[in-house]
């Protein structure tokens, strides 16, 4: 889940972009998530992707 794709995005991350990018009409390669639920605001997805960056600290 954390670990990165091959263009260096972590999993999580790029499955949460893919879901901002399904509202808007494109059919990403990816599935987004939260499935059929509003997009988590991209200030947030960059708080998680910073947190994963930062070695996912407790």
């Amino acid at each position: 889940m954390f670990a990165p794709l091959p263009g260096g995005t972590p999993r999580i991350v790029a499955h949460m972009l893919a879901r901002h990018a399904e509202v808007e009409g494109a059919a990403p390669e990816l599935r987004g998530m939260p499935l059929g639920l509003t997009p988590v605001p991209l200030a947030d997805i960059q708080l998680v992707d910073s947190w994963i960056a930062q070695g996912r600290p407790q």
